[in-house]
């Protein structure tokens, strides 16, 4: 609110102006820049490379991918804990919200390890902590000194570029840094300077790049009496599937606290050789590798039969869970939504409904909403990817339903019920 000096919250409408739409604005583009270099090196050029090995050679790679993370926690990083994924929920909730800074090239490495080495998991926490990051030294880089919270705001936005530009989703991104690190609330205070920042960043990558979805549209779906019972099973399946997601994750997490991070990666990065290989004999290809691209590509070259659809979701899903044992360097955003398009696919081919690309497109919002507790960004990705206001309707339900049955499990055991304030 404007005082009658021309301030607003302590500071001028000039100030305000530069600081909420100006440094969100350069944010978003350096973290949109990251994310395409990133993306590109680690994914197109690297995990690329490694899949078109002849025979089972690409295996081989699995458990070096965790090795190679181990190696960068220790030695760049110079600490364990805690993970990539949950750094940037920890220091939101932190007095002052600063940055451990000389600990993000090594998470980003240790992600990118994990990563190019056909590890099932993608850079979203990489990219999330990168932005935050550019946020945090921009706020500190500034001559004239500013109120803590703006400081925040500027970190907040660039976790939510982050995600913007790593899953192509303008409108996730926004609503990322502001709801992740609660389970049942949301910091609308920043919504402005996230939806600038997801923008621009979202924007950058594109136009380096090019955007790339996980799950596209197609089709227009026949909103019969059967296409809402469908919506249903998915929102049912998500949800429940999400919330033993959740747990066994917690339960490996627990697990791997009893034995040496060296014993775990390399154990975890025998099972995740054995999966991948079990994936490529399944599918043909390497379905296991990375945040689920390869995976939901195979997917749409279908029809497959229901059984290899659910043999193939159990190894993927595997995979990643394996990752989260063996102390992965990546985030299981993507994956998330990776498996939800699967649980999809396998309702629309139970009910005989394939005319479209619904249920995946269904799927994919609702696992990711349920897991990680994102009902509104998930919504939002609903209505941004929607191409009629039946499935938009439709995946709105879903979502709610999902989250219902989720309870207040979440992926992640660092979220704040509320906000305190």
């Amino acid at each position: 609110m404007l005082s009658k000096h021309g301030e607003l919250h302590g500071i001028t409408l000039a100030a305000a102006m530069a600081l909420r739409i100006l440094a969100p604005a350069i944010i978003g583009g350096a973290t949109g820049a990251f994310v395409a270099g990133a993306s590109w090196l680690t994914e197109d050029r690297t995990l690329a490379a490694i899949a078109t090995l002849p025979g089972a050679w690409p295996a081989v790679f699995s458990p070096l991918a965790l090795l190679a993370t181990l190696a960068a926690v220790r030695w760049v990083t110079r600490t364990a804990v805690p993970s990539t994924s949950e750094l940037y929920i920890v220091t939101y909730h932190a007095p002052g919200a600063s940055l451990p800074l000389r600990q993000i090239p090594g998470r980003v490495l240790g992600a990118m390890a994990t990563v190019s080495g056909g590890g099932s998991q993608g850079l979203e926490s990489a990219s999330a902590i990168t932005g935050a990051a550019f946020g945090d030294i921009l706020g500190r880089l500034m001559r004239v000194r500013i109120p803590d919270e703006e400081r925040r705001s500027l970190m907040v936005a660039g976790a939510s570029a982050g995600i913007a530009a790593v899953f192509s989703s303008p409108g996730v991104g926004t609503l990322y840094g502001i709801e992740i690190p609660f389970r049942r609330d949301i910091d609308a205070r920043r919504l402005v300077p996230c939806a600038i920042a997801a923008a621009s960043s979202f924007a950058v990558r594109d136009a380096l790049a090019g955007a790339r979805h996980l799950v596209v549209l197609e089709g227009v779906p026949i909103t019969d009496g059967a296409f809402m019972a469908g919506v249903v099973l998915v929102g049912i399946a998500c949800g429940l599937g999400a919330r033993l997601f959740a747990r066994v994750g917690e339960f490996l997490k627990d697990l791997g606290h009893r034995g040496t991070p060296l014993g775990r990666a390399a154990a975890a990065g025998a099972v995740l050789a054995t999966l991948a290989v079990a994936g490529w004999a399944l599918s043909g290809t390497w379905i296991t590798f990375g945040p689920g691209y390869v995976a939901a590509r195979w997917l749409e070259a279908g029809p497959h039969p229901i059984w290899l659809l659910l043999a193939t979701l159990l190894v993927r899903t595997a995979g990643t869970l394996t990752c989260v044992y063996g102390g992965g360097g990546g985030g299981v955003f993507t994956s998330l939504a990776c498996t939800g398009v699967f649980v999809g696919q396998i309702v629309a081919e139970l009910l005989g409904r394939t005319e479209s690309y619904a249920f995946p497109f269904l799927g994919a919002a609702c696992f990711l909403a349920s897991g990680y507790r994102l009902p509104l960004a998930c919504m939002l990705f609903v209505l941004e990817g929607a191409n009629s206001i039946e499935v938009a309707v439709s995946g709105l339900v879903a979502v709610a339903i999902g989250q219902v049955l989720m309870g207040r499990e979440s992926v992640s055991d660092t979220k704040h019920e509320e906000r305190l304030d």
